[in-house]
């Protein structure tokens, strides 16, 4: 089943040729037919898990993300030496460093400057590719967005962080293992994908 999924704030929807669970609302329409934003936003507001129902989910994913404007993202999940992973807190939630990709910018490169910007943290890129690309989608001053961020897997050159305060990152942390799970409690559900994905490539 190939799936598309966008957030809104804590609400997935999901984009797919089959509802992925029974606790999901469904929206169906053709392949050539758009569900429009505003009726997905109406629908936003009673259910936090919505999919939308397809025979073409590409095709359906692009008709939406038409009425936005998309904007591009890199951001990294960073370990040390001693297993542990980076996060940063963010008006009161534990999120990953992360930030929009320049003009010229590759997405490995943002994804680079933005940790080192958010942490004072210097890393280096673990493969050749993202190890996944989340979809949120949020309303700045009026006009609604669709952002696309590409995560990538990093090595830590050092230890020491620093926040960046400017950009209103209150604290910077490294996670055990075995403290992962208090981040996860007050993070977004696209940090909780992340994450996810990043524990499968690591056990492949």
């Amino acid at each position: 089943m190939h799936t598309r999924s966008i957030y809104f704030g804590n609400t997935e929807v999901v984009i797919a040729t089959t509802s992925p669970a029974a606790h999901y609302a469904t929206l169906e329409v053709g392949a050539s037919q758009a569900i429009s934003r505003a009726k997905l936003l109406k629908k936003v507001e009673t259910d936090k898990f919505i999919a939308i129902i397809t025979s073409d989910p590409e095709a359906t994913f692009s008709l939406l993300a038409s009425e936005f404007k998309v904007v591009r993202a890199a951001g990294g999940v960073v370990e040390n030496s001693r297993g542990e992973v980076l996060f940063i807190e963010l008006r009161g939630r534990w999120d990953l460093p992360k930030g929009h990709i320049e003009k010229d910018e590759s997405s490995r490169d943002a994804a680079l400057r933005e940790v080192e910007e958010e942490t004072g943290i210097r890393g280096s890129v673990i493969g050749d590719s993202p190890i996944a690309t989340t979809w949120h989608a949020y309303d700045t001053y009026g006009v609604w967005e669709l952002k696309s961020t590409e995560w990538w897997a990093m090595r830590a050159d050092g230890e020491h962080l620093t926040a960046q305060a400017e950009e209103g990152i209150t604290n910077a942390r490294w996670f055990s293992a075995e403290e992962r799970g208090e981040a996860l409690k007050t993070t977004y559900p696209t940090i909780i994908r992340v994450m996810e994905r990043y524990m499968e490539k690591r056990s492949e």
